[in-house]
């Protein structure tokens, strides 16, 4: 296997992790901690976690993780400016 194919494949098991999380959130009756789920709060959170695991599986590199993501280097830049991803949390 081919190690693009192993790295979508490790980013879509990550992603269908995440999406299977946030529906057990939605699911439940009673919000968390007595606040309504917010789904912009949510979706932000899946996003920075799919770019942490693609920085991770990149060492870092933001060009290889951008194509990892299917998006521009530019983009994701403002993801990782806009979320707060540090350099450091990209990092195992």
């Amino acid at each position: 296997m081919s190690s693009s194919i192993h790295n979508l494949d490790s980013l879509r098991e990550a992603a269908l992790m995440l999406l299977r999380e946030v529906e057990s959130l939605a699911s439940r009756e009673e919000p968390r901690n007595g606040q309504p789920l917010g789904l912009q709060e949510e979706v932000q959170r899946y996003e920075s976690e799919l770019i942490r695991h693609a920085l991770q599986r990149t060492g870092g590199n933001q060009r290889r993780a951008a194509k990892l993501l299917g998006v521009k280097v530019t983009t994701l830049n403002c993801k990782i400016k806009r979320l707060g991803i540090q350099a450091a949390d990209s990092r195992g």
